[in-house]
């Protein structure tokens, strides 16, 4: 019961940041930290997934805040909590597959923008609506992710 609560936190936290980062280009590091602090509530009631495990999940997130510092913001900051806070709930694999379909959905929409020269190389997108469009289909995928 606690995997299917985790589960909704972070389907709800993904559709609320990825709105605001679709429209506003931001993210309230507020809403993460409520959404972490609300899936660290139900974590002593989860035992599908070990403690090394979400570690792991939450390292991929992590990286990519390292990786923001060192490109200076290529890469948004919020993307990477965000990484840390789904990494929590769905553990190392759950959530590289998470980012890693985030990813190739990103890259799909970038083709498509500049084939149809909609943007340059040199534009930048909002990628948490890309993280909520991988978890969708996930789901739907039934792929570690479950309801």
């Amino acid at each position: 019961m606690a995997e299917v609560f985790t589960n909704m936190i972070m389907g709800v936290l993904l559709l609320l940041c990825g709105v605001q980062d679709f429209f506003k280009r931001k993210i309230f590091i507020w809403m993460i930290g409520v959404g972490a602090i609300l899936i660290g509530v139900c974590l002593p009631f989860n035992d599908a997934i070990s403690i090394p495990e979400r570690i792991g999940g939450v390292a991929i997130g992590a990286c990519i805040i390292a990786i923001s510092k060192v490109t200076g913001g290529k890469i948004g900051m919020g993307d990477g909590f965000l990484l840390c806070v789904t990494g929590l709930g769905l553990g190392f694999w759950g959530n590289l597959e998470l980012f890693g379909v985030a990813l190739f959905f990103a890259a799909l929409v970038s083709i498509v923008l500049l084939m149809f020269r909609l943007a340059d190389r040199k534009k930048s997108i909002p990628f948490v609506p890309f993280l909520l469009m991988g978890y969708v289909f996930l789901i739907i995928a039934n792929k570690g992710i479950s309801f």
